[in-house]
């Protein structure tokens, strides 16, 4: 990797990926609606194309999504705008400067099957706006043959207290004595941002194509994630009970593991189950402190 270009760096992602390419000693460049190294909405050709033509990047990473279903279901025009369409367009692009396109996708794709874990090649069911638009986006990343779709299913701070992420939720909720329903039938693949993000550079540099899953090796309930998460920082459940993710709309796909065995083949080594997850996790949080 010589020059990156970041786009949604001001992200839960954004953010952490940021961190890990710079400790890297590796020139990168984010972009966002406002806050980065250069702003605009990525729904902007115009001046995606003139950024990505003028740049001289050799990889184009695009960590930018709108995540919140509800509004992907209200919005359906924006929320193709941004998980979607780009896609087409920076995978063009990638090809028209020999740069590598890297599309951050979803986990949400599987349901009914517990803890499972899916392999690359699996049957997918899109139940909500938010996953159509985002395999939608996997479809166009793949029109370029040297482009990369990752999925996964990503955990972590993003520091805006507006927008908290599931786990800032979860440790203010514990904090504060909050009521919690915790899902004991949304199985995932979580993985920390930090983690993620170191893994996901060691797999650029492998060159590799297609789709991958880059998760946790470990699948896992909501509960049990939450479980792990107060045993780690010392939170106390007194205003928590269990059921179902089945209250949530839009529908979830519920059984959302991930075989990453793939993954480790190219990497060389393990990736990180629950118990190093929620450990890095309360890392990240006193770094924050």
């Amino acid at each position: 990797m010589s020059r990156i270009l970041l786009l949604g760096s001001t992200g839960l992602l954004g953010q952490a990926l940021l961190k890990e390419i710079k400790s890297r000693n590796l020139d990168v460049i984010g972009v966002a609606r406002r806050g980065a190294d250069i702003n605009f909405d990525i729904s902007d050709q115009d001046a995606l194309s003139a950024l990505i033509k003028d740049g001289k990047f050799s990889v184009i990473i695009n960590a930018c999504a709108i995540v919140n279903y509800q509004l992907c279901e209200e919005d359906k025009k924006s929320a193709y705008l941004v998980n979607s369409r780009p896609s087409a367009i920076l995978a063009n692009l990638a090809k028209e400067v020999n740069a590598r396109y890297i599309f951050i996708s979803t986990d949400g794709y599987y349901n009914g099957d517990k803890d499972f874990k899916h392999k690359e090649g699996d049957k997918i069911l899109l139940l909500n706006e938010y996953t159509r638009t985002k395999y939608c986006g996997e479809v166009f990343t793949l029109t370029n043959p040297d482009s990369l779709v990752i999925r996964t299913n990503i955990v972590g701070f993003r520091g805006k207290r507006d927008m908290p992420t599931f786990v800032e939720w979860a440790i203010d909720s514990m904090k504060n004595g909050i009521e919690m329903i915790l899902f004991n039938d949304y199985y995932t693949s979580s993985i920390s941002a930090t983690q993620f993000s170191g893994a996901l550079c060691d797999l650029i540099d492998k060159k590799i194509n297609g789709v991958i899953n880059l998760a946790s090796s470990q699948v896992s309930t909501k509960a049990l994630f939450i479980y792990k998460l107060a045993e780690k920082f010392g939170f106390k459940l007194n205003n928590a009970k269990e059921g179902s993710v089945n209250i949530l709309m839009p529908k979830r796909a519920s059984s959302s593991g991930l075989d990453v065995s793939k993954a480790e083949g190219i990497l060389g080594y393990h990736l990180p189950g629950l118990e190093e997850v929620t450990e890095q996790l309360l890392k990240d949080y006193h770094a924050l402190e």
